[in-house]
C-alpha cells in the first residue's frame, strides 16, 4: 500500500526582500559604481579623441569624393581675404572668385558661421555640421548675454588647392591642384586637414610652412591629452601626440611664434604639407 505523504508550505514569507538584504544590495552597487568610475571616467576622452578622427576621415573622403566629381580637381582652398561677403554671395558658387572648400572664419562672431560652412563645396559630400567640429573643442564667442560655441574647429593644409592670387607666398614650395600631383610626399604621407589650436584658428587654411624653419604660422590643437587630429590624402585619420612646450602653452600667441628648438613637431608637420622644388 502506498504512502501518501504531505508536502508543508511555509506561507508566513511573502516574496521579495527584506529590509538587510536590500541594505546589502544598495551598499554592493554603490562600491561597485566607485571601482568603475575610475575606467568610466578615462572612456570620454578616448572616445572623443575617436570621434575626432572619425570627423576628420568622413571630411577627407568628401574632399576625395569632390575630386571624383570633377576630373582630380582637388576643392579650392580660400584664406580670409576669401570669406569677406556675406555666404549667400554668389562668389561662393561653382565658377565664383571665392569657392572653396569651407568659408567663413572663427576668429570672429557671426550670426552666420554655419551658413559659411554650409556655403563650401564639400559641405553636399558630408551633409551635416556635426564632422567639422572636434568634440573636445569647447571654445565659444560670448555676444551680448548669450554664449555661442564655435561651429568649426578644422583646417586644411595651405598648398592643397589654393585660390588663384591668394596662394601662401613662399618661394620654394609647391602647390598641388589635383589629387594625381601628390606623388611627393605621397598621399599617405600628405595631410589634408588638422585639428586646429582654438587661438590660432581664423579662416579654414592652415600655413605649414618648410621654408621657415622652426616656426609656427598655425598652430595645432592639443586637445586629446596633448595630442590632436588630422587626415591624410590616402584617406586616413591619425592622432598625433604634440610635445612643443610653445604649442602647449595656454592660451598661446594666436599666431607667428617660434617652435621648441628641442622638439621635432613642427619639422614633422612641415615634411607633410608639401615638398621643396629643387
Amino acid at each position: 500500500m502506498r504512502t501518501t505523504r504531505s508536502i508543508a508550505f511555509n506561507n508566513t514569507r511573502e516574496d521579495g526582500f527584506t529590509l538587510t538584504e536590500l541594505l546589502v544590495v544598495i551598499v554592493t552597487v554603490a562600491i561597485l559604481a566607485l571601482l568603475l568610475l575610475p575606467a568610466l571616467a578615462g572612456t570620454k576622452p578616448n572616445s572623443q579623441a575617436f570621434q575626432c578622427l572619425e570627423n576628420l576621415r568622413q571630411l577627407t573622403l568628401g574632399w576625395q569624393m569632390y575630386a571624383e566629381d570633377n576630373n582630380s580637381k582637388l576643392a579650392p582652398n580660400g584664406g580670409q581675404a576669401n570669406s569677406g561677403p556675406p555666404p549667400t554671395d554668389p562668389s561662393y558658387r561653382s565658377g565664383g572668385a571665392n569657392f572653396q572648400w569651407c568659408p567663413g572664419t572663427m576668429n570672429a562672431f557671426s550670426l552666420f558661421a554655419t551658413n559659411y560652412v554650409q556655403a563650401g563645396c564639400i559641405y553636399p559630400y558630408v551633409k551635416t555640421m556635426n564632422v567639422y567640429k572636434c568634440p573636445a573643442d569647447q571654445s565659444f564667442f560670448k555676444f551680448g548675454l548669450n554664449i555661442y560655441p564655435k561651429v568649426r574647429s578644422y583646417s586644411m593644409n595651405c598648398y592643397l588647392s589654393p585660390i588663384l592670387h591668394n596662394e601662401w607666398t613662399s618661394v620654394g614650395t609647391r602647390n598641388f591642384y589635383k589629387d594625381t600631383d601628390i606623388t611627393r610626399p605621397g598621399p599617405s604621407m600628405t595631410y589634408v586637414l588638422i585639428d586646429e589650436n582654438e587661438y590660432s584658428i581664423n579662416d579654414a587654411f592652415f600655413v605649414s610652412d618648410p621654408t621657415m624653419v622652426n616656426w609656427w604660422q598655425d598652430v595645432p590643437a592639443p586637445r586629446h591629452g596633448n595630442a590632436g587630429g588630422l587626415s591624410f590624402a590616402d584617406g586616413h585619420s591619425e592622432m598625433r601626440r604634440w610635445t612643443d612646450k610653445y604649442v602647449l602653452k595656454s592660451p598661446l600667441i594666436a599666431h607667428g611664434f617660434p617652435s621648441d628648438p628641442s622638439c621635432g613637431d613642427n619639422a614633422w608637420l612641415e615634411a607633410r604639407s608639401t615638398v621643396l622644388i629643387q
